[in-house]
């Protein structure tokens, strides 16, 4: 289902390993060595500009936040065809104004993520062939040759194999003459740096994340939370699979390279972004106030959880009071979840309501844009015929 990513990563590592074998000379071990860190180049360099396309929009569109809620407010229950069609003309030209394109942040994952996928298999398909590897039946993979495949199985960096790895069976481990520990020894500093560097990405990311979160967005805080969440995890998971799964030497080195880079790229851009698109004072104190007002009603769900865990409590110690401290924790949650519920409500009435009026407009907008190819292929047949066409003779 996934042949198809094969092709571009085996071509990239091919014409790599023919530069740096045949053109430069490196020895066949340390070409596909370093055909692996020339991947890693030539991916971050395709994906690089639109990275910091997508720094630079979701900056700019946190610097124009405020902007777009003094919007908001003067829209504010307005859902009539007029108000709605002006607020959307508002905002589009707050997004040409400060160049804001929604969709950068999507490439760069759309580039990278088939990239690694890619790699993968091309790197287990060779680590791993078919018949094994004491007695391997050798096919092309994407554009890699058999005698590169093979070249590649041959391929040693510190005398450990390239398609070695730490859970590979003792036997397998032979065959390449090496050892668990020889490939543990090697492999190791490699994961334990790329956890390094993934923590540390991870860290930046959580910081940018913060300066600029949208705390009226669910969703946005949803997603910091998340981000928090695997950010404990994310460094622990190339050391696992490093040594409990098949992960070839070739990945791990792969895996070190890639986050090198990208630690090293979010550090760049987001120093560029501190300097040249940095956060206003208008900005803050907007961030500021809705910080707040998040950890207001935080701190209201919080006291209520409290009140309710207090009046369980009191219920063990005065049992004769059950009935009164069950019918207040009834009464706090209803009230709470009532005053939630209003506001919701609202909410999602209005939008209901203003999506309703971007359906008309669309419509508006289809049946117009219909109308107008009408008139122009009514007037062409118009012209046409004014024209005239060069009347049969044997009509006459």
């Amino acid at each position: 289902m996934l042949e198809f990513l094969i092709y571009p990563v085996s071509g990239v590592m091919k014409l790599w390993h023919l530069l740096l074998h045949n053109g430069f000379g490196i020895a066949d071990d340390l070409a596909w060595f370093y055909s692996l860190f020339g991947l890693v180049i030539t991916v971050r360099a395709i994906i690089a500009p639109f990275s910091w396309k997508m720094y630079k929009s979701g900056r700019l569109a946190a610097r124009i936040r405020p902007l777009r809620a003094a919007i908001e407010e003067e829209y504010e229950g307005r859902f009539d065809e007029d108000s709605v069609r002006e607020m959307q003309q508002k905002n589009k030209d707050l997004n040409q104004e400060y160049g804001i394109n929604p969709l950068a942040g999507c490439i760069p994952m759309l580039i990278q993520l088939p990239t690694i996928i890619g790699l993968y298999q091309v790197l287990l398909r060779m680590a791993r062939p078919e018949g094994g590897l004491e007695n391997p039946a050798l096919h092309p993979i994407g554009f890699l040759t058999a005698d590169e495949v093979r070249s590649f199985l041959n391929g040693r960096i510190d005398n450990v194999p390239l398609p070695a790895y730490v859970s590979m069976l003792p036997e397998q481990l032979d065959f390449l003459s090496t050892t668990r520990s020889e490939v543990l020894d090697f492999v190791l500093p490699f994961l334990i740096l790329a956890a390094i560097f993934t923590a540390a990405n991870m860290a930046l990311s959580i910081f940018r994340n913060l300066q600029t979160n949208d705390w009226n967005s669910p969703v946005s805080i949803g997603m910091l939370k998340f981000v928090i969440a695997i950010s404990v995890l994310a460094p622990v998971f190339p050391l696992l699979l490093g040594l409990t799964g098949p992960f070839p030497t070739a990945i791990a080195l792969y895996w070190f390279a890639n986050n090198l880079w990208t630690t090293a790229q979010t550090f760049v851009m987001h120093f560029l972004l501190e300097h040249r698109y940095p956060l206003d004072e208008n900005f803050r104190r907007y961030n500021a106030e809705r910080r707040a007002e998040y950890r207001r009603r935080q701190s209201e769900k919080r006291l209520l959880k409290r009140s309710r865990r207090r009046n369980r409590g009191r219920m063990i110690l005065a049992p004769h009071r059950i009935p009164q401290l069950h019918a207040e924790n009834v009464e706090l949650t209803r009230a709470y979840k009532e005053d939630r519920a209003v506001a919701r409500a609202e909410r999602k009435e209005l939008a209901a309501k203003r999506s309703e009026s971007r359906r008309r407009i669309n419509q508006e907008k289809i049946e117009g844009s219909l109308a107008r190819r009408r008139a122009r292929k009514e007037k062409k047949q118009r012209n046409d015929a004014a024209a005239g066409t060069p009347e049969d003779p044997d009509l006459d």
